[in-house]
């Protein structure tokens, strides 16, 4: 028999005026869990997680970007430093050398006559010529004052390990061709301590801020450094 309005209302009274029966409704209704499962549309859903692979595609890009940023800067920043260096090199070198001047020229004759002795390598002609500085002059004072030098560099804004094998190898290849040539590195400061250190270790000059080491205070230290590489 189906309910009428009448019955319908008749129980919704008896929900308000039997507690006990409310509560015992409420139990037998809800005595399993109440599972409500929302389903979105797949559409949907896929243009989601489309917007969201892109924007992994778009941040993982832009970090790259940063990255080449930091990069390029750090470049032109060793560029920077490179031109001042060379404007600046007889301030710099002035303690060491007299009569400062570009050594290119000088260099670029002794290469070309070693090579076609083949003692060196048009390789290693090149490796040596594409130094960031080449500078010469005569030796100011001590035991080889009024000898000829040539200092050989690589300058970055960071100082990094690279730098300090570059100049140590160019001067190497000079020192076969009969050059005098002592190595610099020259920068801002250096990625690390230790590697100051180890350059120092290496008979290689460090030039941080125009700052020279060893230092003219230390005249007997820098003269090992220069005789290590006399041929």
């Amino acid at each position: 028999m189906a309910l009428t309005r009448e019955d319908l209302q008749s129980f919704l009274r008896w929900l308000d005026e039997d507690p006990e029966f409310r509560a015992a409704l409420r139990q037998k209704l809800f005595a399993e869990p109440l599972i409500i499962e929302i389903r979105l549309p797949t559409d949907w859903m896929a243009k989601v997680d489309s917007r969201l692979e892109r924007l992994e595609q778009d941040v993982g890009t832009l970090k790259q970007d940063v990255g080449t940023l930091k990069q390029d800067v750090g470049t032109l920043k060793g560029k920077v430093l490179e031109v001042d260096y060379r404007t600046k090199a007889a301030n710099i070198f002035g303690m060491i050398l007299r009569k400062g001047r570009n050594a290119s020229e000088f260099v670029s004759a002794k290469l070309d006559e070693a090579e076609s002795q083949g003692i060196l390598t048009p390789q290693e002609t090149d490796f040596v010529m594409a130094a960031d500085l080449l500078w010469m002059g005569t030796i100011r004072r001590g035991k080889f004052m009024g000898e000829t030098l040539v200092l050989i560099g690589e300058t970055s804004w960071t100082i990094e390990r690279d730098d300090v094998e570059r100049a140590t190898r160019k001067a190497e290849i000079l020192k076969r061709a009969g050059v005098w040539a002592v190595p610099f590195v020259s920068g801002s400061g250096w990625v690390d301590e230790k590697l100051r250190e180890d350059a120092l270790k290496q008979k290689v000059l460090c030039v941080v801020d125009g700052r020279i080491e060893p230092s003219r205070a230390e005249w007997e230290q820098l003269e090992q450094t220069l005789a290590y590489w006399k041929p």
